[in-house]
């Protein structure tokens, strides 16, 4: 019998947690400090409710694969603990919820919303991900999505700030999941499923891996030169980029678990210090 928290297992939190940054960060970079409550509201609980909806669906779809991966095979469908058709069931409604509180902001709104969802779930996991070993390179524009519809709640348009930072989790995407599908190659080699780590030659896989995490800094940077940020956010962007790819040097010359694991976990901290260094940098820059 499934339990309440079976299916808040399906939504995967702290991925939706980090989109949600993301939104609030496009929405604030966008808009500046002068929030619209109810706006921003509706933003977070739709982005909620989609990305948690679109992971529900994503178990449903790969629950074959999932039964076969030591590290997933303990989800709750492929454990046995929730029917999957419940769980497809349970995703859709939370996405088609979703937009309807997206279009009480706007249009344009529901529109990204509805596009985040159709990547990850459609062009992604049942287009890309069984069939190329570039999936993730693509279905990565789903983790943008989040970024143009906090700008589209901000002001019903995309600006260049949210459209950086869009681009930017874009770039950010691939590296930070070859990182990962590096420590789990054997589990994706069983599967067969053709994430570059586990079909290309170690050596070409961490080169790969170290050129995407490579093109990250340097981008995170020109929000500067571009005039979308500020001194503050510079400073953040110049040192978390340095340990970024201080790190990403070090699994280049030993290409071990450890170097690999301290990688991507170093990955998703960097995203989440330069959203938030964004949104502090916006924040003080027009309060003052």
């Amino acid at each position: 019998m499934p339990t309440w928290r079976d299916y808040v297992s399906l939504l995967k939190l702290p991925i939706a947690a980090l989109l949600l940054l993301v939104a609030v960060a496009g929405y604030l970079v966008a808009r500046g400090p002068a929030v619209e409550p109810g706006a921003l509201a509706l933003l977070l609980a739709s982005g909620l409710l989609a990305s948690g909806g679109a992971s529900a669906v994503n178990h449903y779809v790969d629950r074959d694969l999932d039964g076969t991966m030591v590290r997933t095979r303990r989800r709750p469908i492929p454990a046995g603990r929730v029917p999957a058709v419940h769980a497809l069931s349970f995703g859709t409604a939370l996405v088609l919820v979703s937009i309807v509180l997206a279009l009480f902001v706007n249009a344009l709104t529901a529109g990204f919303v509805l596009l985040g969802f159709v990547v990850y779930v459609f062009v992604y996991t049942i287009a890309l991900k069984r069939r190329t070993v570039w999936n993730i390179v693509i279905g990565g524009f789903a983790g943008s999505c989040p970024a143009l519809a906090g700008s589209a709640a901000a002001i019903d348009g995309v600006a260049l700030g949210p459209a950086l930072l869009a681009l930017l989790v874009f770039l950010w995407t691939p590296g930070h999941f070859w990182a990962l599908a590096f420590l789990m190659r054997d589990d994706y080699a069983r599967a067969r499923l053709p994430m570059l780590p586990a079909v290309m030659p170690e050596r070409s896989a961490v080169k790969w891996i170290v050129l995407s995490t490579a093109l990250v800094p340097p981008f995170a940077v020109s929000f500067w030169f571009l005039g979308v940020s500020g001194l503050g956010y510079l400073a953040v962007a110049l040192a978390a980029g340095a340990v970024l790819l201080w790190l990403a040097a070090r699994f280049l010359r030993a290409a071990t678990k450890t170097n690999a694991l301290a990688a991507y976990r170093a990955s998703g901290v960097y995203l989440a210090a330069i959203v938030l260094g964004l949104v502090a940098d916006r924040l003080l820059a027009t309060s003052l």
